[in-house]
């Protein structure tokens, strides 16, 4: 069986390596399960995403819905892998922000490449500001240049600790300003729609096994993704 190619981006922690990861060794879990030989090429952001639109690559993963166009056909798993929750961060001392509203009017950071969902990007009342980093984003907070930075849990929590800024960290992690699920997608084909299949046949059969929940618990949080509102 030939090798399917996949394409993936760094994210600390989930992609570290074609080997590497929470979500490789899910999906590499997944594919062992299925019978399924991947080929994990990892690139930045644009690049993976560029690399699987254009056909190279025939499997994107983690994908959002954030990545394709309105009305885009996506091939996708039933199942999702993780939700991605977007926080809003502030330092502690300041003004303890929680909500989209709450910033009207403020200097907040978002950083280059990171897929925030429109409802975030396109509210003209917030003064966004870009950086090229996380760690920017928290510099510049540390420094009053911000109110408020928004960005998921692990990269912002990272990004405190990493520029020693931890104990000045304030966030309330019970109110997301932004979910997004977090699933495979695939080539927009017949043989996508199998791969798919096969992707969900494996990994809801995988999620029954007790030792398989254990293992990637942290990494990953249910198939079924982001909970839904009075779920």
């Amino acid at each position: 069986m030939a090798q399917i190619p996949v394409a993936g981006f760094p994210i600390p922690g989930h992609i570290e390596s074609p080997t590497k990861g929470h979500f490789v060794e899910l999906t590499l879990a997944i594919a062992k399960e299925a019978g399924l030989d991947l080929d994990i090429q990892i690139s930045p952001p644009p690049r993976a995403i560029e690399s699987f639109m254009q056909g190279k690559s025939r499997i994107l993963f983690p994908a959002l819905d954030v990545f394709f166009a309105a009305g885009q056909p996506i091939v996708r798993t039933r199942g999702s892998f993780n939700c991605k929750d977007d926080f809003v961060f502030t330092k502690k001392g300041m003004p303890f922000h929680r909500t989209l509203d709450a910033l009207k009017g403020k200097a907040v950071g978002l950083t280059q490449g990171y897929p925030y969902v429109k409802e975030v990007v396109e509210r003209r009342d917030i003064g966004f500001e870009m950086a090229q980093s996380d760690e920017a984003n928290v510099e510049k907070l540390m420094k009053g240049r911000l109110d408020a930075f928004v960005v998921e849990k692990a990269s912002g929590t990272r990004a405190f600790q990493n520029v020693n800024a931890f104990a000045d960290m304030q966030v309330d992690y019970k109110q997301p300003v932004s979910r997004q699920d977090v699933y495979w997608a695939f080539e927009n084909s017949d043989e996508g729609r199998v791969l798919a299949q096969k992707f969900d046949k494996a990994l809801f059969a995988l999620y029954k096994r007790p030792d398989f929940y254990q293992r990637f618990k942290v990494g990953v949080i249910d198939p079924l993704g982001c909970k839904k509102p009075g779920a």
